[in-house]
C-alpha cells in the first residue's frame, strides 16, 4: 500500500478557478521601467557578442528589477505557484532578441534544461506536425489533457497566436487532491502508488523504454504534496507491457482528469503575444485547447518554453520516484534529429491523450 496523504492541502497553491476569479488574480502588470531594464541587459549581451547558450545569470544584469524577479520566483516556488506577466513587447523585438531576453529572465529563476532528444533548452512550441499523434505534442495542433512536465518551473512566452483556438489551461493539482479527498478518497491510493511510464523514445542510452519504477501521480514529502502526471505515457507503458490497468486504477485516473477539467477548478484563458506565464510544475497542471493556424516562420502559433531547475539548495522537497529520467530534463540524443516517436506503442497517442 502506498503512503497516502489523507489531509487537505491548506495552502494558497491549492487554488481553484472559482477562488481566483480569473487569470487577473495572478497577473503582474509590468511598466516601461521593467522593459528598460531588460533592454539594458540585452544591450550588454549584444555588446559582448554572447550567443544564447552562453548567457548566464551574471551576464544578464537587471539590478533595477532583480528584487521583483526574486518575488516572482518566491511566488512560483512557495506561493500560489502561478504568475502571468503582462507583458513583453515581443512584436517590437526580433525573435532572437525575444529569445535572449526571455532566456536571461530565466537565468534569474533557475537553470534551463534540455526539453527533448534534440537538446533544445529553449523550446519553440510551434505546429509542424498538424494532427500527427507521433509528433511531440508541443509541435502539433491537437488538444491536450492537463499534465506536468519534467522540470521545477515551467515558463511560457507567447510570441504569436494561431488563427483560432489554442487557449491555455492551468489547474492546481493540489486542489484536485483536496476535492478527491472529500469526494472519493478511495481513489487516491492508486495515484499515490503510481504507474510505470513510457518514455516515448526520450530515454537515455542506458534507459529502458518503460520506467522500472512506479511514478506517483501524487506524493508527499516533508508536508509538501507534489504531482507528476502525463496520462498518455501511462497508457502507452501498459500497452507496451501488455499489462492492462485494473478497474480501480482506470477509475482513479479518470476521476483525476475529470476533477482537473471542471470549469470551477481549471483556469482557461488566451495568452496574448508578450504574455509570460510561469508556474510551479510540481503543483500546477497545464494544457491547451486544439487550434488552427497557418504554419510558417512568420504566421504560425508560437510560444517559447523554458524548463527550469530551481536554484541550488532551494528545490521543493520531492519524492525522487516522480522522475521519469535518470538525468535532469531529457537527454540529448546524437542519433535523433527530430522529435517524432518511432516506436509501436501508439494506441494511447491515437486516443488524443498527449504531452505538451
Amino acid at each position: 500500500m502506498a503512503d497516502v496523504y489523507l489531509q487537505p492541502v491548506e495552502h494558497e497553491s491549492a487554488w481553484t478557478a472559482d477562488k481566483l476569479g480569473s487569470i487577473d488574480a495572478v497577473t503582474l502588470q509590468w511598466e516601461q521601467r521593467h522593459i528598460d531594464a531588460l533592454e539594458d541587459a540585452y544591450a550588454a549581451i549584444e555588446k559582448q557578442g554572447l550567443p544564447l547558450d552562453e548567457v548566464e545569470h551574471e551576464h544578464f544584469k537587471v539590478p533595477a528589477i532583480a528584487d521583483e524577479l526574486r518575488d516572482i520566483y518566491e511566488e512560483v516556488m512557495w506561493g500560489r505557484g502561478v504568475v502571468l506577466v503582462n507583458r513583453l513587447p515581443v512584436e517590437e523585438w526580433s525573435l532572437e532578441k525575444s529569445e535572449i531576453i526571455y532566456w536571461g529572465i530565466g537565468t534569474h529563476l533557475g537553470k534551463g534544461q534540455s526539453q527533448s532528444v534534440i537538446g533544445d533548452r529553449l523550446g519553440h512550441v510551434v505546429n509542424i506536425g498538424g494532427k500527427d499523434h507521433n509528433e511531440r505534442a508541443y509541435r502539433n495542433s491537437l488538444p491536450l489533457t492537463l499534465h506536468t512536465d519534467a522540470c521545477d518551473i515551467l515558463c511560457m512566452l507567447s510570441i504569436r497566436k494561431g488563427d483560432s483556438g489554442g487557449e491555455s489551461q492551468y489547474a492546481s493539482a493540489l486542489a484536485v487532491h483536496n476535492i478527491m479527498l472529500e469526494e472519493r478518497p478511495d481513489l487516491l491510493e492508486p495515484l499515490y502508488r503510481g504507474f510505470r511510464y513510457h518514455r516515448f523514445g526520450e530515454e537515455g542510452p542506458d534507459e529502458a523504454p518503460v520506467t522500472d519504477h512506479h511514478v506517483p501521480v501524487l506524493s508527499e514529502k516533508q508536508g509538501y504534496v507534489s504531482c507528476r502526471y502525463v496520462a498518455g505515457y501511462i497508457y502507452m507503458a501498459y500497452d507496451e507491457l501488455k499489462e492492462p490497468l485494473d478497474q480501480h486504477q482506470m477509475e482513479a485516473l479518470a476521476y483525476f482528469d475529470d476533477v482537473a477539467q471542471r470549469p470551477e477548478v481549471k483556469l482557461q484563458f488566451m495568452m496574448e503575444p508578450g504574455h509570460l506565464l510561469l508556474c510551479n510544475n510540481h503543483t500546477t497542471l497545464h494544457s491547451r485547447t486544439g487550434f488552427e493556424d497557418t504554419p510558417g516562420p512568420e504566421t504560425g502559433r508560437m510560444l517559447l518554453r523554458l524548463w527550469l531547475t530551481a536554484h541550488e539548495g532551494e528545490r521543493r522537497p520531492i519524492n525522487p520516484d516522480i522522475e521519469m529520467y535518470r538525468q535532469v530534463g531529457i537527454a540529448k540524443r546524437d542519433d535523433r534529429v527530430d522529435t517524432r516517436y518511432r516506436g509501436d506503442a501508439t494506441r494511447a497517442l491515437e486516443s488524443g491523450v498527449l504531452k505538451y
